[in-house]
């Protein structure tokens, strides 16, 4: 795999660093806004930050090919750092809003660009073996950060935590000046972006790759902005006892998915997705009856709801990739809008939850029974799709 091809360790390095980093925050975010904010207002941070992210999707392809992957990552963590900085010092909602949505937006920049270089130097490799071990490593960094923001959190405030993966977005900045000086860019499709978009809906296998991705999406967005909140404010968990819930939470992503991205080399990705479907509709559904806050009955059931989604991710994932080529970078970005597309869709869908349910977790209730669509769209997949 990475013999003859050093650029793909540093892109690997590179993707365990945007992790590392992403995940130290990414659960803590709507409990940091709610210390200034309400619910509600955070649902309505999440949204204009989605907005923001789809908007520049629409035209990331076209900029990407007047910089170039170098320029582009470097200007793109350059500010993602910057912004990092600012949370860490700033106490106005009026300087901490915008700022974060501008930082919401350009993670979503990097890992777009990211998931470009990997198709391009993976390209004489086993598709599933590159996906699921680069899968792993970037899961193991969202493992690695919930032990250290929890651990964190209990001793010191937010703005430690926002300061600390500063640091780590500037060692990415640095990875990528020193490692990816002289990488050469593939000959992109000139394609505008409304025609991308186009393009992209016309192929049957692209769509459906679309919603299954848009399924697991909206399931990340409801679960990482709303259960942190749910175990904090109303179960009573502390931040040390979350930590360590989302560590077990998350291990699947370490342990399954680098063996089923090879396994799905061999046998495709259809019965294995709708499995991972089932299993998190099951799990997620089960939430909805715990009114306790035990912390290993919480700990083995988000654990489940991830076993499902690890495999969902990592086969979605080879599936759509499998359908293009290197110089098709303008579908990753219409494949990856999905995420802030999720991110805008959950907060509003939540905001209807908790106007017409007696309780905030309903939720669970409604998010497990919507996964359940997921089975029915696995299925749907053919042999000679694959």
């Amino acid at each position: 795999m990475f013999k003859g091809n050093s650029k793909l360790k540093n892109i690997f390095l590179l993707g365990f660093l945007l992790s590392l980093h992403l995940a130290l925050v990414s659960y803590v975010n709507s409990s940091f806004l709610t210390t200034f904010s309400g619910e509600n207002s955070v649902s309505l941070i999440y949204i204009i930050g989605s907005a923001a992210a789809l908007f520049v999707l629409f035209y990331i392809p076209g900029i990407l090919q007047k910089l170039g992957e170098y320029k582009f990552l470097l200007w793109s963590s350059g500010l993602n750092a910057l912004t990092l900085l600012l949370l860490s010092i700033l106490k106005s909602p009026l300087g901490i809003i915008p700022v974060f949505i501008l930082y919401f937006t350009l993670n979503y920049l990097m890992v777009f660009a990211l998931d470009e270089l990997l198709q391009i130097f993976s390209k004489n490799s086993s598709m599933g073996q590159v996906r699921g071990l680069y899968l792993t490593i970037i899961n193991l960094a969202w493992v690695i950060s919930q032990a250290v923001s929890g651990e964190t959190l209990s001793g010191f405030s937010y703005s430690a935590l926002y300061f600390v993966a500063f640091m780590i977005t500037g060692i990415f900045f640095l990875v990528v000046f020193l490692g990816l000086k002289d990488i050469s860019d593939p000959k992109y499709d000139k394609v505008v972006a409304l025609q991308s978009y186009k393009n992209f809906f016309k192929n049957k296998n692209l769509i459906r790759a679309y919603f299954l991705n848009f399924l697991l999406q909206f399931f990340y967005a409801s679960m990482v902005i709303y259960t942190p909140i749910y175990l904090y404010s109303h179960l009573g968990f502390d931040w040390k006892q979350i930590g360590i819930i989302f560590t077990i939470m998350l291990l699947p992503f370490v342990i399954i998915q680098f063996p089923l991205g090879k396994y799905s080399d061999k046998v495709g990705e259809r019965k294995m997705l709708a499995i991972g479907f089932l299993i998190t509709s099951i799990a997620t559904i089960s939430l909805f009856f715990i009114k306790n806050n035990e912390l290993w009955i919480w700990a083995t059931l988000l654990f489940s709801t991830r076993v499902g989604a690890a495999i969902i991710e990592v086969m979605s994932d080879i599936y759509f990739f499998k359908h293009i080529t290197s110089e098709n970078d303008e579908f990753i970005a219409v494949y990856r809008n999905t995420a802030p597309l999720s991110y805008l869709l959950a907060p509003l869908v939540a905001l209807v939850i908790f106007m017409v349910t007696p309780s905030f977790n309903y939720i669970f209730l409604i998010l497990g029974i919507l996964m359940l669509c997921g089975t029915y769209l696995s299925l749907s997949i053919k042999k000679d799709d694959i």
